[in-house]
């Protein structure tokens, strides 16, 4: 976890573990238990594939393993992190695939309307 201007605003971090813990617990909520661990498929996932967070000046970018930027949980953690991060005030959320320098909105990770 790592925020811009962290030394000045300790907060930011502390914002940051609240996320994941809310990230984690919402998924646990959704997904079903993971059949050889304590935790939930989700949970799992996000633990495997989301390799860091980062607040920039009140964005959140969630730094993300290629395989998860390709997968079907992709929409899902979406929503779920869009939830848990909304809960801070904040509504801007982005996903970087880690290595790459382009961000991906939560907007275009999500589709804008449910099935026909």
């Amino acid at each position: 976890m790592s925020a811009h201007n962290a030394a000045d605003e300790p907060w930011r971090l502390e914002r940051l573990a609240r996320t994941d813990g809310r990230v984690r617990e919402l998924l646990r909520i959704l997904t079903r238990e993971a059949p050889d661990d304590e935790s939930s498929l989700g949970e799992g996932v996000w633990a495997k594939h989301v390799t860091a967070l980062h607040d920039d000046r009140g964005t959140l970018v969630v730094r993300m393993s290629a395989k998860l930027a390709a997968s079907s949980w992709l929409p899902v953690l979406g929503a779920v992190v869009g939830r848990a991060w909304n809960g801070e005030d904040e509504g801007s959320v982005a996903f970087q695939v880690e290595g790459s320098v382009t961000l991906m909105a939560l907007s275009d990770i999500l589709a804008p309307e449910g099935p026909a």
